[in-house]
């Protein structure tokens, strides 16, 4: 079991992330904050029980990076991801330097905030370019689902995938989902050949 603390105050948005998070990782329990008080409080009782932290920095209580440097003031930075609806170059740049693990905008395309939120799950370092001449993110899959993409390989359904992985069948269906979205793909028999064009599977023998 994995907890990731998620800090946004717009209930449509924390369930939504809170599912995207369980869709990539069935071990991941989302945790949910609505303001500022409730996160600090959530900080402070376990802070090493946090396996990733989600924060909008714009929740009712918190002002500018005042949450960000709670987080970093309990050494949660490198655990850390900011999620925002604006762009700030100073607040990318303050949260970089502090060690933080991400700064996501809102507003990027579907495909590239999953992307995003894989490369911070993973723990590797997920920031905005700093424009046109940076490199594209590089397409991500986790574990189970490079797992699920060879069982469809294999020509299995999702009832089939699913009582083999001893998962719910709708679990498959938000797994592949994500898997058509990273990979940019409009059928499973796409997503597996874009996967294996990518090298993220390994051709069968």
């Amino acid at each position: 079991m994995s907890l990731v603390l998620i800090i946004e105050d717009h209930p449509l948005v924390a369930e939504a992330t809170g599912k995207l998070l369980a869709g990539l990782d069935a071990d991941i329990v989302p945790v949910l904050c609505s303001d500022a008080k409730q996160a600090i409080s959530k900080l402070s009782e376990a802070p090493e029980s946090w396996f990733r932290i989600f924060l909008d920095l714009d929740v009712p209580g918190a002002y500018g990076l005042s949450l960000a440097r709670e987080v970093e003031a309990r050494g949660l930075a490198n655990r850390c991801c900011v999620v925002s609806a604006f762009e700030r170059r100073d607040y990318i740049d303050a949260v970089k330097a502090s060690g933080f693990l991400g700064y996501i905008v809102k507003a990027s395309p579907i495909a590239a905030f999953q992307v995003a939120v894989m490369k911070v799950l993973e723990g590797r370092k997920s920031f905005p370019s700093d424009g046109p001449s940076a490199r594209p993110l590089v397409v991500r899959l986790t574990r189970r689902q490079v797992q699920l993409l060879d069982l469809i390989r294999q020509g299995l359904s999702s009832k089939e995938i699913a009582i083999e992985l001893h998962i719910a069948e709708g679990t498959v269906n938000n797994h592949v989902a994500g898997i058509l979205q990273a990979l940019s793909a409009g059928s499973r028999a796409q997503a597996v050949a874009n996967a294996l064009e990518l090298g993220l599977l390994k051709p069968h023998s």
